[in-house]
């Protein structure tokens, strides 16, 4: 198939890539034109503009979109509005927030242009390796016409349909409650193990939580492969800064009954005030999946 491609961060370009790898045919394009040279580098065409992009493309256009949520996402969103025709379909694959993925569906219901809300999972590991995974709401149908697209950069059994327009990025959103529960569990029980009387070798006990037991999984392993590198928990700070996950958290929060989720919320808060090593896991942790920077 041949998409074009909007947004070439850490995410976007490795999915692009990732596309491409696959077979289809991909076009992409972003306003920093350092990661479009970059594409290129990488065997993958590039679009100078929207509008040369979406004269680039075949009929039904197919956009995806991989930018930040808030103001990237809706003033791109609002300029594509303008360019494509009827039966164009639009996948937002980023982190916006289900209510704007709604009012979003019907404004470009109004111009018979599809719109699909995608919560995507996986982290740059992930999107790098093939191997993402896609909850997708809005119209069945075309749905369906992406389908082999979403097939092939998903790992298997990875990806599905969620049902009306605003239910990918919900499905997303709750996750992303549930991994904030996760992370917080992870670290503070490493920091119990670490405060123990005990003398305990983390680096030990990461290994065998990560090999077999019940709460073996990527965070877990992901916490492994920071406390093999000797001393890097110690070097780096605990203090978790706010990002826009978070206020989409608290949202969360007011609309649903996770307490746990309200509990991690306030966790990360007090890193803030206090440095810990709980902190530090946490920061470790958000690196690793996301890439976001630690000092």
């Amino acid at each position: 198939m041949k998409v074009g491609f909007i947004g070439l961060g850490k995410m976007g370009f490795n999915i692009s890539l990732s596309m491409m790898n696959k077979g289809h045919d991909v076009i992409g394009y972003d306003n920093n034109h350092q990661l479009t040279r970059k594409l290129k580098k990488n065997g993958i065409k590039s679009a100078s503009s929207l509008n040369e992009l979406v004269n680039l493309l075949p009929h039904p256009i197919i956009i995806w979109l991989m930018l930040p949520s808030g103001y990237p996402t809706i003033n791109t969103l609002e300029k594509l509005i303008t360019l494509l025709e009827k039966g164009s379909i639009i996948i937002d694959a980023g982190n916006s927030h289900f209510k704007h993925s709604m009012e979003k569906f019907e404004d470009f219901k109004k111009h018979h242009i599809y719109f699909l809300d995608c919560g995507t999972s996986g982290g740059v590991e992930g999107a790098k390796n093939g191997a993402v995974c896609m909850m997708i709401g809005g119209n069945k149908i075309a749905y369906d016409i992406i389908e082999p697209v979403v097939r092939d950069i998903c790992v298997p059994n990875g990806y599905g349909y969620m049902g009306k327009s605003g239910s990918g990025h919900y499905t997303k959103m709750v996750h992303n409650g549930i991994e904030y529960g996760m992370m917080a569990a992870i670290a503070e029980g490493m920091q119990a193990l670490r405060d123990s009387d005990f003398q305990l070798n983390l680096k030990e006990i990461s290994r065998v939580f990560s090999n077999g037991s019940i709460i073996e999984s990527k965070l877990m392993s992901w916490v492994n492969k920071s406390l093999q590198n000797d001393n890097y928990l110690d070097q780096i700070s605990g203090v978790v800064p706010k990002g826009d996950t978070e206020n989409k958290m608290r949202s969360l929060v007011q609309d649903t009954n996770m307490a746990i989720l309200k509990q991690a919320i306030l966790m990360r808060i007090e890193t803030r005030k206090r440095d810990s090593f709980a902190g530090k896991v946490i920061s470790a942790l958000r690196n690793q999946f996301g890439g976001h920077k630690v000092n």
